[in-house]
C-alpha cells in the first residue's frame, strides 16, 4: 500500500507548475501587448468587421476567424496580472486600452450594421444575448487555461483555443447590432456577456498569478488589500446573479420542451396515428 505522504507528493508532482513558469517573460509579454496602437488597432477593426459579417450571415467559420485575430485578450490579461502583482500603472493602462478597444469595436459594429443590406437578428446574434452561469464557467476556466499556457517557459498551442472558447469580439459586435437596430435588449444581453468574459478572464488570471507567487511590484497594506477584496467580491456577485437567473430560465424552458416532446411521442403517436412534423 502507498503511504499518504507518497500519494500527496505524487499528486503535487503532477499538478506542480512553478518549475516551468517564466515569471519575468510572462509579465513582459503581457505588458508589451497591452497598448492598442498602430497595427493592433487595424487588427482590432478588421476583427470587429469580420465578426459582424459572420454574425450577419450566420457563419460560425467567419466568427471563429474573428475571435482568433482579435487583440482584446491582452488588456484583459493585463487587468488580472496588474491586480496579482499590484502594479497600479499597468492596471491604469490595461483599463484605458480595454475601454478604448471596447468603444472602437462597438462603433465598428454599429457602422457595419447600419449600412448592411441584411441586418436581421440571426441565430448567431441571438445566441449571445442571454448569458448564463455556464458562460461564467467558460470564461473562468478558459482564462485559467490561457494564463497557465501563456506563463510557460515552453509555449503551448492552447491560446487559440482559449480565444475561441471565451469569445470576446462576437458579443461586442452583437451589442453593436443592438445599438444599430434600436433593440436595446439585444444590446444589453450581448454586452453583459462581454462583461462576464472580461471580468472572469481577469479573475482567473489574478488567481493563477497569486498561485504561482509572482513577485509584487508594490507593497499593499492589509487595509487596502481588504478593501480591494470587498470591491471585487461585490462586483463578482453583481455580475453572476443575473446569469444564474438566466440559467434557471433555460432549465425551465428545456424541461417544458422535454415534457411536450414526451406527450407528442408517447401519447399522441400510436399504431393508428403518426406525427410527421411538429414545432413548438
Amino acid at each position: 500500500m502507498y503511504s499518504a505522504d507518497f500519494i500527496k507528493n505524487y499528486v503535487k508532482k503532477i499538478f506542480h507548475l512553478q518549475d516551468t513558469t517564466d515569471q519575468e517573460g510572462t509579465v513582459n509579454n503581457i505588458n508589451e501587448n497591452i497598448d492598442l496602437k498602430g497595427y493592433n488597432i487595424w487588427i482590432l477593426i478588421c476583427s470587429a468587421v469580420l465578426a459582424s459579417i459572420g454574425l450577419d450571415v450566420n457563419s460560425a467559420a467567419v466568427i471563429i476567424g474573428a475571435m482568433l485575430i482579435s487583440p482584446l485578450m491582452s488588456p484583459i490579461l493585463g487587468v488580472g496580472l496588474s491586480f496579482g502583482i499590484n502594479d497600479k500603472e499597468m492596471l491604469t493602462r490595461s483599463l484605458r486600452n480595454l475601454g478604448m478597444a471596447t468603444f472602437i469595436s462597438l462603433i465598428t459594429a454599429y457602422i457595419y450594421f447600419t449600412i448592411t443590406p441584411l441586418g436581421d437578428a440571426t441565430a448567431e446574434i441571438l445566441a449571445r444575448t442571454q448569458p448564463t452561469l455556464l458562460d461564467v464557467m467558460v470564461a473562468f476556466f478558459g482564462g485559467i487555461a490561457g494564463i497557465v499556457s501563456g506563463s510557460r517557459k515552453e509555449k503551448t498551442n492552447a491560446i487559440p483555443g482559449v480565444a475561441i472558447a471565451t469569445a470576446l469580439m462576437p458579443p461586442l459586435c452583437s451589442a453593436g447590432f443592438g445599438l444599430a437596430t434600436g433593440q436595446l435588449m439585444i444590446f444589453a444581453g450581448a454586452f453583459y456577456l462581454f462583461i462576464i468574459n472580461a471580468i472572469f478572464i481577469s479573475l482567473s488570471t489574478y488567481l493563477v498569478i497569486k498561485f504561482l507567487q509572482f513577485p509584487l511590484r508594490q507593497y499593499m497594506d492589509v487595509k487596502t488589500r481588504k478593501r480591494v477584496s470587498r470591491i471585487m467580491s461585490f462586483a463578482l456577485l453583481f455580475v453572476v446573479i443575473p446569469s444564474g437567473y438566466f440559467l434557471w430560465e433555460v432549465y425551465l424552458k428545456n424541461k417544458m420542451n422535454r415534457q411536450v416532446q414526451n406527450i407528442i411521442i408517447n401519447k399522441i403517436s400510436n399504431d393508428e396515428t403518426e406525427v410527421l412534423k411538429w414545432n413548438q
